[in-house]
């Protein structure tokens, strides 16, 4: 009843304004959906790409170009540390810095994650 007197009163204006609304939220509801989708394709595709380069030996020398003088600069500094040399080693430049912390990363986060994975089985199987 009160619909009806509201409806008589409005003459429609609010069906249609709140239809409107109901719309807009569907289609940005759509829109989410959909940037999620292509989202996912190209980090899928992006992770095939990796994959299918890694499968190449020149992907693995170009790493140890850039990972061999990073761990000798890192073993330097280990060494400087633990036995006080009086040598002084500079820090990598600014420019250098983000490809360094992929490496560690790359290096360290993987021989991390299949230590805990061995430690786990090992574990899991009863033997320590």
């Amino acid at each position: 009843m009160f619909k009806a007197i509201l409806s008589w009163l409005t003459g429609g204006v609010l069906d249609r304004l709140l239809s409107s609304v109901d719309h807009a939220i569907d289609n940005d509801t759509e829109r989410q959906a959909i940037r999620a989708k292509v989202v996912s394709e190209y980090v899928r595709t992006a992770a095939e790409t990796r994959q299918t380069a890694m499968q190449s030996r020149v992907f693995w020398w170009t790493w140890a170009l850039f990972a061999v003088p990073l761990g000798v600069w890192w073993a330097t500094i280990c060494l400087d540390t633990v036995f006080l040399f009086s040598g002084e080693i500079d820090d990598l430049p600014d420019s250098v810095k983000p490809y360094a912390n992929q490496i560690f990363a790359a290096v360290f986060g993987s021989g991390a994650g299949v230590a805990s994975l061995q430690a786990i089985s090992s574990a899991i199987r009863g033997r320590r």
